[in-house]
């Protein structure tokens, strides 16, 4: 059990024992982590927040205008009503389409119509309720969401097992997961790629797809059941010359019987909408049965979860679809202030100054970044920053931090840098 849960359940046996016999078995195990969200309102009052998981223009969230002014666009039936479980079919249709131009090698028929969720944590927990069981192995990378572990190892008993996707330079590799899946030996696994990758913002290049796709192609055609949850919550934030369709699409495309390809992806992040909680849940099966049963089986989970998600929302992402010209040129406008971000953080990082500092993790896409500290404690560093410079970082683990270069100031990037080396020295010293 986890430490935090422990603590909880202690403090509630000792205020009132009588609610802590109620608590069910994983009313126990819950805890709230001292994760990114905890570190992130420790940082709220500081000058340069890079914590966030969000984009921000100075004082302000990056935003759409067109999205910004939809409600007032919509009929009073397209706001007050529920919505079904599935979603507003107009929008899971809409979803298909843009899904479809996005992955050109992407086959309508090999994939079931996207089911709507209240943003990707949801079709998270979703794909946890259908396919998870006790003991189950969820395989990830070593540098990964740290929500992940509540859904699957907190709400469902699995064991996780990770694998590395750098190597001591820094540099990306598949080495390790290759490796992983050639040695894999049970009946059963759960993969999760997420890429651009939460926390160190890299997206695989074509060739290491590849290398990636075959892997799991090798480990299916041994007969290991694989599910494949593809993580796309920050897709389309590309700034290098990657691979730019789906990892769903090329697992897709296998066509293996049990390989079972699912996608979450939303309007979360990628039309800077992050309170609307707008998701879609997708799965790469061609079978029309198959199709059916799964619809079936999500809507009930959804209906004896959350019932049904937001109406508002919903018809605010059909109505900038269906009006896309000028949200297009919005939404590419924010992701030009991205990169242009992006590109300055890059010529910051490596400066050859730095390296007494740390250690650079690739990047090329996304929101963040990630730096292998040297001589100092993350967490330390984390806390004297805030103290002593008014910036907000995020300490992964007993190495690493991650700064969020979605949400400094392109011309803040450098002094945001030079102080987080200055902290550092001061702590070596």
């Amino acid at each position: 059990m986890n430490p935090l849960a422990l603590d909880l359940n202690e403090q509630l046996s000792k205020s009132n024992p009588e609610i802590a016999d109620m608590l069910s078995d994983l009313g126990k195990l819950m805890y709230y982590p001292k994760g990114i969200l905890s570190q992130s309102a420790e940082a709220k009052a500081t000058k340069y927040n890079a914590t966030i998981g969000m984009a921000t223009y100075s004082n302000k969230k990056m935003y759409a205008d067109t999205l910004n002014n939809v409600f007032g666009e919509l009929e009073p039936d397209e706001i007050f009503p529920y919505s079904p479980p599935q979603g507003i079919e107009p929008l899971r249709d809409l979803w298909q389409e843009k899904m479809l131009k996005e992955n050109p090698d992407l086959n309508k028929t090999d994939m079931t119509r996207p089911i709507i969720t209240n943003a990707l944590t949801h079709g998270l927990s979703l794909v946890g309720d259908m396919f998870v069981n006790s003991g189950d192995t969820i395989l990830l990378p070593t540098h990964n969401w740290g929500n992940y572990k509540l859904v699957y190892s907190t709400r469902h008993s699995a064991v996780f097992e990770t694998y590395d996707i750098f190597d001591e330079n820094g540099n990306y590799t598949t080495d390790a997961l290759v490796n992983t899946l050639a040695n894999y030996n049970k009946d059963k696994v759960v993969l999760i790629l997420n890429y651009p990758n939460n926390p160190t913002g890299y997206t695989p290049t074509k060739d290491q797809v590849n290398q990636i796709v075959t892997a799991i192609k090798d480990l299916a055609e041994r007969g290991t059941n694989v599910i494949a949850l593809v993580d796309d919550a920050y897709y389309g934030l590309f700034y290098e010359d990657v691979y730019t369709q789906s990892l769903f699409t090329a697992l897709t495309n296998l066509q293996l019987k049990n390989l079972l390809p699912i996608r979450l992806d939303g309007a979360t992040k990628e039309f800077f909408a992050w309170g609307l909680r707008v998701g879609f849940i997708t799965f790469g099966v061609n079978d029309e049965t198959a199709k059916s049963v799964l619809e079936a089986k999500v809507k009930g989970m959804i209906r004896s979860n959350i019932s049904s998600g937001p109406m508002p929302s919903q018809n605010a992402v059909k109505y900038v679809l269906e009006h896309n010209e000028t949200f297009d040129q919005e939404i590419q406008h924010n992701i030009d202030t991205l990169q242009a971000r992006y590109e300055v953080t890059k010529d910051v990082v490596y400066d050859e100054k730095y390296k007494p500092y740390w250690q650079p993790y690739e990047f090329n896409s996304g929101y963040f970044m990630a730096v292998q500290v040297k001589g100092v404690d993350p967490e330390t560093l984390r806390t004297h920053l805030i103290e002593n410079y008014s910036i907000g970082i995020i300490a992964l683990n007993k190495t690493d931090i991650r700064i969020a270069f979605s949400c400094v100031e392109k011309e803040d990037i450098p002094h945001v840098f030079d102080s987080i080396a200055k902290a550092i020295a001061e702590l070596q010293n």
